[in-house]
């Protein structure tokens, strides 16, 4: 963004004078020409009366006049001229000025204040439609909202980005979301009354007594403070997302390829975000960047922003990164472990107790997980290729297990396990009309009462109009199957079929 710059004592002296000289030079020049163009013109007229025309020789070629002596401006002139020199100073004395009170509105004067940036508000948003497939005999089809066309509002993502000093820098990024209006609330027959969410009310705020208004739900993606002053060394403080693999991080659907993400994103497999303290930085050798990111959190925070137990979250990530404009690759690995559980408190009778009772904390939930990933990103011309393999070890403190399938299993419990998931996606950019097809194939093997093998393929076609619109489209076909374990239910009824498109516009 454009700046104000300071105007320096030796600046604002130089311009009166030039413009005094730019002022009378072209003035005194024209009386000194007009002055010799009168004495050539006597001359001339002298002559023409001794000798006629006709008689006359040839004139020689006459030699330039003599530069005229510089004529002193009138009174007038220089009145002029002072007033002009008064405008411009006037002028030069309200930028410094504006100058000043620019400095003034930020801390003391302090050198390290100097080289920040202003407030950067951006953002993108989406929105379009979508039908989903479910067989109406499988369960998923009456806890989704499937089987249907509807109109959507996708992402409406705002960042505050400010670096009011330098090497400080924080950025605030917020979701507004119409839900959860339509949510359903409680099941009816034997569940009780069917009821769904209804975030409708009068606007406090109308212009009419009974002015409606619907609620909606403001979503904190991320919140953070970093100082940046060396490459190598960055610390980030506040709620970040996890670094981990290539689809977390960089979650913006104008910068995402397909508009589905990876299962092991969807079905959270290591924690989406985290509230602790990021390290990170890069260095170059030759061709290549060397980077990594190291965090220490709360861990996981489905249930809670906090730390019930001072387990902690560790996390790392490191890559090399090739980029030479028609070749661009990228190496990564990425782990996360942590142990989460869940603390239930109850209040109980007790002779000892304060008024008879007393509180009881109980352990529900613990587990212990390790999450790895390799990713493998290359960039060849207009061609696009991302692969990423994950494998994450679950397991659970005897007796505080999780439950298990509670309408297919109910009254299990979730047992330890192993998970892996694979994927590929290839796209290419046509040269017509910035028009991008891809396709997608993705594996994911887990212990499941559905069928512990997930096939998902999708094709999908991206529009690129212009580095701020496009049009993203995207068919994915989901198939559970059996892998390693029989599953005692039909698994194909639960085989989903979906279409999503959407118009996306960053800002």
């Amino acid at each position: 963004m454009p700046r104000t710059h300071v105007f320096h004592t030796g600046f604002g002296f130089a311009v009166p004078v030039a413009l005094i000289c730019a002022l009378v030079t072209p003035r005194v020049f024209a009386q000194a020409q007009a002055q010799a163009q009168a004495q050539a013109q006597a001359q001339a007229q002298t002559q023409g009366d001794a000798t006629s025309p006709a008689d006359a020789p040839p004139a020689a070629e006459a030699p330039p006049p003599a530069p005229a002596a510089a004529a002193t401006p009138s009174a007038a002139e220089l009145a002029t001229l002072r007033a002009e020199l008064d405008e411009l100073k006037k002028s030069l004395n309200e930028v410094k000025e504006q100058q000043t009170a620019a400095e003034g509105s930020g801390s003391p004067a302090d050198d390290s204040a100097t080289g920040g940036e202003p407030l950067k508000i951006y953002g993108f948003m989406d929105m379009g439609a979508q039908h989903i497939w479910v067989n109406p005999d499988s369960a998923v089809s009456h806890v989704f909202q499937v089987n249907n066309t509807s109109f959507v509002v996708g992402n409406v993502n705002l960042y505050f980005d400010a670096q009011p000093i330098k090497s400080f820098r924080g950025l605030l990024e917020l979701r507004f979301t119409n839900a959860p209006l339509g949510d359903i609330v409680n099941y009816g027959g034997l569940a009780g009354t069917f009821q769904r969410k209804n975030t409708f009310s009068y606007d406090p705020g109308g212009t009419a007594i009974n002015a409606p208004m619907w609620g909606a739900t403001v979503i904190l993606e991320r919140a953070w403070i970093e100082w940046n002053e060396h490459q190598a060394l960055k610390v980030r403080v506040g709620y970040f997302f996890t670094p981990f693999g290539i689809w977390n991080a960089d979650h913006g659907t104008p910068t995402l390829i397909s508009l589905a993400l990876p299962q092991f994103i969807v079905q959270r497999w290591m924690p989406i975000r985290q509230t602790g303290v990021m390290l990170y930085g890069n260095a170059f050798a030759g061709d290549w960047e060397f980077g990594y990111a190291g965090t220490l959190s709360n861990g996981r925070q489905e249930i809670s922003n906090y730390n019930f137990d001072n387990n902690f979250g560790l996390g790392a990530r490191v890559y090399a990164r090739r980029e030479t404009g028609r070749v661009n690759t990228t190496f990564g690995l990425s782990y996360f472990t942590g142990k989460t559980l869940e603390n239930q408190i109850d209040v109980v009778a007790s002779p000892t107790g304060i008024n008879g009772i007393d509180f009881v904390d109980t352990t529900k939930v613990a587990y212990t997980e390790h999450v790895m990933g390799a990713d493998f990103s290359l960039d060849l011309d207009a061609t696009r290729i991302r692969a990423e393999g994950v494998v994450r070890r679950q397991v659970f403190r005897p007796g505080q297990r999780t439950a298990g399938d509670l309408l297919f299993a109910p009254g299990s419990f979730a047992p330890d396990q192993w998970q892996e998931t694979a994927y590929v996606l290839v796209a290419n950019q046509l040269p017509w009309f910035g028009i991008e097809p891809f396709l997608w194939g993705e594996a994911q093997a887990q212990p499941g009462i559905l069928g512990d093998l997930v096939l998902v393929g999708s094709v999908g076609v991206n529009v690129h109009f212009n580095s701020a619109i496009q049009w993203k489209n995207q068919v994915t076909r989901a198939a559970f199957t059996n892998w390693l374990y029989t599953s005692p239910y039909d698994t194909s009824l639960n085989n989903v079929s979906s279409v999503y498109s959407r118009l996306v516009m960053a800002f």
